[in-house]
C-alpha cells in the first residue's frame, strides 16, 4: 500500500473512532474522552500530513509513526480495562456475571479489530519503507 492510503484510512479511523466515542457510546470518564481526543486528533494529523506529503516525507512518516504507536498504547490500555472489568464481574456476580463477563471479552476482541489492526499494519508498512 502506499503512504496516501495510510492517510486516507488514518483519517477515516479518526472520524470513526469521534463518532463512536463521543456519540455512538460516550464515556463518562474525563480521563478517557481525553486520551480518545489526543488520539483522534494526532491520527488525524498523521492522515492529513500523510495525504498532503505521501510517500517522500519523513515529517508524514515520523508522524504516522508516533500515531501508530499511540494507538497501539490506547488499544492495550482499553484491553487491560476490559479484562479487569471481565474478570470482576466472572467474580463477583454469579451467573449473570459470568455472561456479562464473556461479553465484555467479545467488546475487547472486537477493540483488538477496530483499533489494533491498522496500527499494526501502518508500523509495519512505515518501518519496512524506512529501511529501504
Amino acid at each position: 500500500m502506499r503512504a496516501r492510503s495510510y492517510g486516507f484510512f488514518d483519517v477515516c479511523f479518526a472520524a470513526l473512532y469521534g463518532y463512536a466515542g463521543f456519540v455512538l457510546v460516550p464515556g463518562r470518564s474525563a480521563a478517557f474522552s481525553t486520551a480518545l481526543t489526543a488520539v483522534i486528533a494526532l491520527l488525524g494529523g498523521a492522515g492529513l500530513v500523510l495525504l498532503v506529503q505521501g510517500d517522500g516525507g519523513a515529517l508524514a512518516r515520523r508522524l504516522g509513526i508516533f500515531a501508530s504507536c499511540t494507538l497501539l498504547a490506547f488499544t492495550v490500555g482499553v484491553l487491560v480495562l476490559l479484562g479487569m472489568s471481565s474478570a470482576f464481574l466472572f467474580g463477583t456476580y454469579g451467573a449473570i456475571g459470568r455472561g456479562l463477563g464473556m461479553l465484555t471479552l467479545v467488546v475487547a476482541a472486537l477493540v483488538v479489530e477496530l483499533f489494533g489492526l491498522l496500527p499494526l499494519f501502518q508500523l509495519r508498512f512505515h518501518l519496512r519503507s524506512a529501511t529501504r
